[in-house]
């Protein structure tokens, strides 16, 4: 499976990669992206099965660029370091567990 990371802290997208290629070996991560802007021009030119998105990022949320996408063909894995904005979505239906 074709997979993308979505993440503007450099750090966390390594370790996810690592994390992905030690643990997941079926899924090949084909490109990163720090930003809701570059991660939007990113997802109009590749075609993932799989993407691992930030909620927050600088400039804007993970869900901003879904919306910002319209209908998408992939499938969504949501990554934060806060747990307030998972609940929060997860609460009102925007994200599926």
């Amino acid at each position: 499976m074709k997979a993308v990371i979505i993440d503007d802290n450099s750090e966390s997208r390594a370790s996810l990669r690592a994390d992905i290629e030690n643990f997941c070996p079926e899924i090949e991560i084909i490109a990163e992206a720090d930003s809701v802007v570059s991660g939007t021009k990113l997802l109009r030119q590749v075609q993932p099965q799989i993407v691992f998105l930030d909620i927050q990022m600088g400039d804007g949320s993970g869900f901003d660029l879904l919306e910002i996408l319209g209908d998408v063909s992939f499938n969504v894995i949501f990554t934060t370091a806060s747990d307030a904005h998972a609940v929060v979505k997860i609460k009102i239906g925007r994200a599926h567990v």
